[in-house]
């Protein structure tokens, strides 16, 4: 027979019935967070007790090998279920995921096969016979590399499971200890009996115990027994501390840890409970505790008590300043439906208000309207700004059709506009139109269009508009100017250049037949009329200099600056261009800027040993035209750019003042500064348009 059952081995089947009975009871309460795990704990132990109870009785080492089987499903078992258990009791759960769990499989699975095979091989351990018979049959182990590994990796497991046991009661309060200090017991007192029989030491001997598969050869152990404790102390827990509610992990999770402030209040209107967030808010929970909370939570009885949990604003003096809170009040009950007392959560929205109101605040206070429509144009807001742009309240204009107060020449395009983009969700436009104000006066507004009716927290066409009235009667008046000044080029062009060619030509008949006595007077009149035919141009360029650039090409400023050249009288005067840009531009424009910056360069310095130079800013974004001459007095360089401003009694003043018109009407800038030879520099910063480096343009 190969099966010899006795005392020990139906102490040891009864160990297992009852954890397999606490499994049963567990399962039963599946729907509780944490019971399954604790249950496949309980089932693990069972096995465990199982296989040591077959191999006390076991006669033959095949019957001793099954119950070895047996016993190793429970003991590789027993480090992943654990770690499950502790990981939901203590509210890490999340971490155990599908990756983590299948890694927690691997070692158990390898070292199962590894048992399984271990009648062919030593890595485990092998088996020599029997020291001792039935009904405590002992055999006669040497362990291999492998089961020693195999120890080393479950009790690391375990311990790390009992730490993370022992963060929970560090970190809970009151009763709770009391609960994880008992399953700290309970788990502790089967690991170190077991320990103790690995190093060697085994007080039960006496009492003939069976062996444990972790135990050196010849020694008795106790931890099949250890284990009963411990089933007891898990039942203690289970019964007398609702082990399986789990009510710890809920209340460190959503009470202890949340950053928001929670009070409970009894029926008496008493402060019974606050979590850590709420005592910092009041500053000392233990004098808190069983006053009314009338007297110490803020604002108590301004938060609703509607059973529905519905917010109200609360705002609380801190010394960090004025804290808010949207606050809510909900009733609690017992399992019979009664109710035993109140739970307030103060949820902080400080940082929230404080957004709301500076853009509250940017709103109201901004120039621009803000209007909201509805799909039909009805008015459902509009920004405090409207009061200031156009003088209606702005209640008066909610639920008034905004086509209502737009000009009658504009309401077709507005409404056109409206109906064919209502559907269009994606659709942002600009627009312009004659408004309607309080005092009955038409006023400009551009507009710019968004629609958000898709949006649930607009859920309307958004207009953010702009009065430019007065910048379009600004306009007007300078197209006025603009018009006035081409027709008084154009007088000047024509009605004074035709006598002034007139009186050149008869200067030039004089000069040739007049005697030497008045030669130098005629020469003189013939200088003054080339000066004037010289002021004449340089007006007509300055009128035309400032209009607005509006049609540009890509120009190389290297042929640009070279051709100005060769335009310009500049005598022995030397040029040289290490600039190699290409810059968006009017190219007949920017010829006049170099022709007009050369001949000041080459009018007020000597031109023998003149050098102007034509390169790019470092910064790559502009460029510089400077000369190696006297330059410009620091206290001077402002007012060379006035139309006028000479110091050369041949000049006619209005050479720079032309540049820098030429440079605006781009939008550049011009500035003057001192070149390193000490001449005259003059920077054109390009800001509107970007000048591109073109290393290897030709």
């Amino acid at each position: 027979m190969s099966f010899v059952p006795g005392v020990p081995t139906w102490v040891l089947l009864a160990v297992s019935v009852l954890n397999l009975g606490l499994a049963t009871i567990a399962v039963r309460r599946r729907e509780v967070r944490g019971a399954i795990p604790f249950a496949a704990i309980l089932i693990c132990v069972s096995l465990y007790a199982l296989g040591n109870a077959v191999r006390a009785g076991s006669t033959t080492l095949a019957t001793y090998r099954i119950g070895s089987l047996i016993n190793y499903v429970g003991f590789l078992g027993l480090p992943p279920t654990q770690l499950w258990f502790v990981l939901g009791y203590s509210g890490r759960d999340s971490l155990l995921d599908r990756r983590f769990a299948a890694l927690l499989l691997v070692e158990p699975l390898v070292v199962f096969a590894v048992v399984l095979t271990a009648p062919a091989h030593d890595l485990m351990w092998t088996l020599d016979g029997f020291t001792r018979a039935a009904p405590l049959a002992i055999a006669d182990r040497t362990n291999g590399p492998v089961f020693w590994l195999n120890l080393a990796y479950t009790y690391g497991m375990i311990l790390a499971s009992y730490f993370l046991l022992a963060l929970v009661g560090i970190r809970r309060h009151r009763r709770y200890r009391v609960q994880v200090g008992l399953m700290l017991i309970g788990g502790l007192v089967p690991l170190v009996s077991s320990l103790l029989l690995v190093f060697g030491f085994a007080p039960l001997d006496a009492l003939d115990l069976w062996m444990l598969d972790v135990a050196p050869r010849g020694s008795a152990d106790p931890t099949s027994f250890a284990f009963t404790i411990s089933g007891i102390v898990f039942v203690i827990a289970l019964f007398r501390f609702d082990l399986l509610d789990l009510m710890p992990v809920a209340r460190h999770t959503l009470v202890d840890e949340i950053t928001d402030p929670i009070f409970v209040v009894d029926l008496d209107g008493r402060l019974v409970d606050v979590n850590p967030a709420a005592t910092d808010l009041l500053d000392a929970e233990e004098a808190a505790i069983g006053r009314p909370a009338s007297e110490v939570v803020p604002s108590y009885g301004s938060v609703a008590d509607d059973g529905s949990g519905s917010g109200s604003d609360v705002v609380v003096e801190t010394d960090d300043g004025e804290r808010y809170f949207d606050s809510s009040r909900t009733t609690l009950t017992d399992r019979a439906g009664s109710a035993v007392g109140s739970l307030l959560i103060y949820r902080d929205v400080t940082d929230r208000h404080i957004v709301e109101e500076r853009f509250q605040r940017l709103i109201e206070r901004s120039s621009d309207l803000v209007t909201v429509l509805d799909e039909d144009g009805t008015i459902t807001y509009v920004s405090p700004s409207v009061e200031k742009v156009l003088g209606y309240e702005p209640e008066e204009l909610i639920g008034v059709n905004l086509v209502e107060h737009v000009h009658p020449d504009d309401r077709e395009d507005i409404l056109a506009e409206l109906s064919e983009h209502v559907d269009d969700y994606s659709y942002a436009g600009s627009h312009a139109a004659r408004i309607l104000d309080a005092a009955g006066d038409w006023r400009i507004m551009e507009a710019r269009a968004a629609n958000l009716l898709d949006d649930p927290y607009v859920e309307g066409i958004v207009l953010n508009s702009r009065d430019v009235t007065e910048r379009r009667r600004r306009e007007r008046r300078l197209e006025h100017q603009n018009e006035r000044l081409d027709r008084f080029a154009g007088i000047v062009a024509h009605d004074l250049r035709n006598p002034l060619n007139v009186a050149i030509g008869r200067a030039d008949l004089l000069e040739a037949s007049i005697d030497d006595e008045h030669a130098e007077s005629v020469e003189n009149v013939s200088h003054q009329l080339e000066r004037m035919e010289a002021i004449i141009e340089d007006a007509l360029t300055l009128a035309r200099s400032g209009e607005t650039i509006t049609e540009t090409t890509e120009i190389r400023l290297e042929t640009v600056a070279r051709d100005a050249w060769e335009s310009v009288d500049t005598g022995e005067a030397t040029l040289v261009v290490e600039a190699s840009l290409r810059v968006e531009s009017d190219s007949d424009r920017l010829r006049n800027v170099f022709e007009n910056l050369y001949r000041n360069s080459v009018e007020h310095n000597e031109s023998t040993d003149l050098t102007v130079r034509v390169d790019a800013l470092s910064d790559e974004y502009g460029f510089y035209v400077e000369d190696t001459g006297e330059g410009i007095p620091e206290d001077e360089r402002e007012k060379v750019l006035e139309q006028g401003y000479t110091t050369n009694q041949e000049g006619t003043g209005f050479g720079l003042a032309i540049v820098e018109d030429i440079v605006r009407a781009h939008g550049w800038r011009l500035s003057v500064a001192e070149s390193d030879e000490g001449g005259a520099r003059f920077e054109v910063e390009c800001y509107e348009t970007p000048v591109e480096k073109q290393p290897g343009a030709v």
